[in-house]
């Protein structure tokens, strides 16, 4: 018996490749603007790098070029640091455009957490980076293949910081895809470990010697625990649809008010309590939950006992 193949003239059937016709241009603009601030941010931090390495002080280097502005942003760094927060507040303005508009689209999705992985994992990382080789006055150069175990080591914990950003986001993705009526977190966002690093920035550049020696001795712990909370399972609240969004009681509107009369006081200060109150919020509640005693419902041994008195006196 002969069997008789037959082929297709054209050959073996190919897939067809979708192609990307449309998108929605405010929401793209808005997360392109986000991964722009990310960019801008590694470029200040390599002008930081530059100017520490060419002697030049941090008071020293013009900034912007600005009496009033300089007295805000003294350094390169605090620039960077502040492009990071700019570029959140385009993350959190593209979702609501796209929201709003009703176009969420995988494309959106994917070109968002490119964005993030830039503005919230790597450059955040760099300015670290930059920070401490700044202080140190490059007598120890971060490097994987610095001559000092601390120069090593400060590098291997930023480098696990920008891998633990990307794995964030990757499983967000895949976990989340299309989904946008998502109230809370598994794992410290993104932008949340990235405004931690950046209040510390900022804080850094406002504040005095010792409290600017101290950041950068603790900026390694802050590192990896930032990392390690931004790919753990421990639940966080989305901030905009928990405390704005949804209805308060009119106690809230009053305490609001008083935490911007503080932060205007206290700028630097509030923003890095609340953000780092924030990253330590999550494995508080989760430590809380799991110490309260759970009360198990009675087993059929413990019922049969008092059902068979019943019984016995109802007979």
């Amino acid at each position: 018996m002969t069997l008789v193949l037959k082929m297709s003239p054209d050959g073996p059937k190919r897939p067809r490749r979708r192609r990307l016709k449309y998108i929605s241009v405010l929401p793209t603009m808005l997360t392109l603007g986000n991964l722009l601030c990310g960019f801008a941010a590694i470029h200040f931090a390599m002008r930081a790098m530059h100017a520490a390495g060419a002697g030049i002080g941090a008071d020293a280097a013009e900034t912007l070029s600005n009496e009033f502005v300089e007295r805000l942003l003294p350094s390169f760094l605090s620039i960077g640091a502040l492009l990071i927060f700019l570029g959140m507040l385009l993350d959190m303005l593209d979702g609501l455009a796209a929201r709003l508009v009703n176009k969420v689209s995988a494309f959106g999705a994917e070109i968002d957490s490119l964005a993030d992985v830039v503005s919230f994992g790597v450059a955040p990382a760099i300015l670290a980076i930059a920070m401490v080789m700044r202080e140190w006055e490059f007598h120890s150069v971060v490097s994987p293949l610095s001559g000092r175990l601390a120069g090593r080591a400060i590098w291997i914990c930023a480098a696990a910081y920008a891998i633990c950003a990307a794995i964030r986001l990757a499983r967000f993705n895949v976990e989340h895809a299309r989904d946008t009526t998502h109230r809370n977190f598994h794992g410290l966002p993104s932008p949340g470990a990235a405004a931690v690093m950046a209040s510390l920035l900022t804080l850094h550049e406002h504040t005095s010697l010792m409290v600017q020696s101290l950041i950068v001795w603790a900026l390694p712990i802050v590192m990896v625990s930032a990392g390690f909370l931004m790919i753990s399972r421990i639940p966080y609240d989305r901030i905009t649809e928990v405390y704005l969004i949804r209805r308060k009681p009119f106690n809230h509107v009053v305490l609001l008010v008083l935490f911007l009369i503080v932060f205007f006081s206290f700028m630097t200060e509030t923003i890095a309590t609340l953000c780092i109150a924030y990253a330590l919020y999550g494995p508080a509640r989760w430590m809380l939950g799991r110490s309260q005693p759970e009360f198990d419902e009675p087993e059929d041994d413990d019922i049969a006992p008092a059902e068979s008195t019943k019984e016995q006196k109802s007979g």
